[in-house]
This record gives structure tokens, sequence and C-alpha cells, in this order.
């Protein structure tokens, strides 16, 4: 059995789970009524509001979300090939290289 969602989740949000923490630390942690700069979360008792819960969850929403897409199309890539030249030769032996060697073929008994 599904049980419905404490929230409509909005279209931007890519992580749900931290997107529901959030949102559920976010509404425990409102600023008392009587006093706006305060906390009215008991865990929170005198502290200045924004408290750092709530400084946590908003910070854990904007995470959450996708940010706003500045461009469209695809980026501009390097050629591989290019990015491989410029390491050519940086691994160059400190002793030379003995040409290699044919193994013998055994002698054969008579």
């Amino acid at each position: 059995m599904t049980q419905p969602h404490r929230r409509c989740i909005p279209r931007d949000v890519t992580d749900v789970l931290l997107w529901l923490l959030a949102a559920d630390v976010a509404s425990a942690h409102l600023p008392d009524p009587h006093r706006p700069d305060r906390c009215a979360n008991l865990r929170c008792t005198g502290e200045a509001y924004p408290c750092p819960p709530a400084r946590d969850a908003r910070r854990a929403c904007h995470a959450a979300t996708r940010g706003e897409v500045l461009a469209r199309g695809r980026a501009k890539v390097a050629a591989p090939a290019g990015a491989a030249a410029r390491f050519a030769g940086w691994f160059r032996p400190t002793r030379p290289v003995p040409p290699p060697q044919r193994p013998m073929p055994a002698p054969r008994a008579a």
C-alpha cells in the first residue's frame, strides 16, 4: 500500500529524499509569531532566526533542486588527440632499452 506524499514535489527537484527532509526541517524551524527574530522550535530555544537547522534546510533545498540552465546545447570539448600530444615524451626510459630477443629454438634429438 502506498501512502501519499506529504508535499507536492516541484518539478526541478533532483534529489527527492533530500528535498523532503529539508522541507520537514524547514517547516519545523519557523520564526516565533510573537518574536519573529527567534526560532519557535523547542530545540532552538532562544536562538536567533534563522537558526542553524533552518539555514541547513535552506541549503539542502537548494542542493536538491536543479539549478538554472544558463546555456543550451553541447559543450565544446577539446580533441583527445590534442590532449594526448601534450603528454608525448614524458615517460622516456632512463636506460637504453635493449632490442627484443627472440627465443632460440630448442635443439632436437637426432
